[in-house]
């Protein structure tokens, strides 16, 4: 047929006995199947120097909330410039959940530095625990950060540490676990972490797990050994539990501290890793980990209030509540002094 409904070199060769006339309708090209070859492209997202394969973006991560690897891909992308300045040159365990955040996963710390793309960097750090060296993946650039969640990484856990300094943590985290309490425990708690901190001159900065609990840190940009860290850590849970020995432990065992917040802080070790800023958490609702102004640890707060879904709209209009975590590095020798102890 020409376009204009014309037969071209028509040869008759009779009429069709199996249908009337009626029936007999003009073909139509109907598209080429796609080859195979076509059929296993995969997206990719090019950049200068470097290329992206991205795959199985239609994989249901979150099923009862219809999200999808691609969202998790796209979530990553917009928050990005948020989400690296804090795991920027930490080395990084892959927590990784192909399968979405309810099916089983595993852990990745030693990456094959031959199976990987060249331009990504890893840093090549001694395991006291193996006595051997675990290359370990950084993520410094988004390009990075994509190809991590497109392995599988659902969240982002960094150590406290860099690289470079591994044995000096840069932040102190005071980690919130609620042990089946109600997160109104959990906002209570919070903020008599703050007063303990405001006490001895520290400025602290709170965001929630994503999970249960809360996270407090304070900025120490590599200047103590995570010796020191630790128990200074230590102590100031132990000022924390004074201020409500009622409903705190400092107990790791769950039975033996029946119920009550955990004030863990021994995630201040070396190798230990957490939850990033904007992490999102493999855990129904696909929550953040969402850094916060003090002012909102309030009654309306909720875990639920931050997920996939709305954070990279939040970002947009409210003001960035950690910006000047590093501005200020605490002395905290000076803070000793000023709670009239020592460690």
């Amino acid at each position: 047929w020409t376009a204009d409904y014309n037969l071209r070199h028509a040869v008759y060769k009779g009429l069709r006995m199996d249908k009337s006339a009626e029936e007999v309708t003009r073909e139509v090209n109907a598209p080429a199947e796609k080859s195979s070859a076509e059929k296993a492209k995969k997206p990719m997202l090019f950049l200068p120097d470097k290329n992206v394969k991205l795959s199985n973006l239609d994989k249901l991560y979150w099923k009862n909330e219809g999200l999808t690897k691609g969202d998790l891909l796209n979530y990553h992308a917009q928050v990005s410039d948020y989400l690296l300045p804090f795991i920027k040159d930490k080395p990084l365990s892959l927590n990784r959940q192909p399968n979405g955040f309810d099916q089983p996963g595993f852990f990745q710390k030693d990456v094959n530095v031959d199976e990987i793309p060249k331009w990504l960097k890893t840093a090549s750090i001694h395991s006291e625990s193996t006595d051997k060296e675990i290359d370990y993946l950084l993520c410094n650039d988004r390009e990075s950060l994509l190809y991590m969640v497109n392995l599988g990484c659902i969240e982002i856990n960094p150590w406290l540490s860099n690289y470079q300094t591994p044995d000096k943590p840069e932040f102190m985290v005071i980690d919130l676990d609620p042990d089946g309490n109600d997160f109104s425990v959990i906002k209570t708690v919070s903020l008599s972490v703050k007063t303990v901190y405001d006490r001895m001159g520290i400025p602290c900065f709170v965001k929630t797990s994503g999970s249960r609990g809360m996270h407090i840190y304070i900025y120490l940009g590599a200047e103590y050994e995570y010796d020191f860290v630790k128990k200074f850590a230590n102590y100031v849970a132990q000022l924390i539990h004074q201020e409500q020995p009622e409903i705190t432990s400092l107990e790791r065992s769950t039975d033996k501290r029946k119920g009550l917040i955990y004030l863990d802080y021994l995630q201040n070790r070396r190798g230990q890793t957490i939850a990033a800023p904007y992490s999102v958490r493999p855990k129904p609702g696909a929550t953040v980990s969402m850094p916060l102004f003090w002012e909102e640890v309030d009654a309306d707060l909720q875990l639920q209030n931050f997920t996939l879904k709305n954070v990279p709209a939040l970002l947009k209009t409210r003001k960035d509540p950690w910006k000047n975590i590093r501005n200020v590095k605490p002395d905290l020798l000076q803070a000793l002094k000023l709670s009239k102890t020592e460690v």
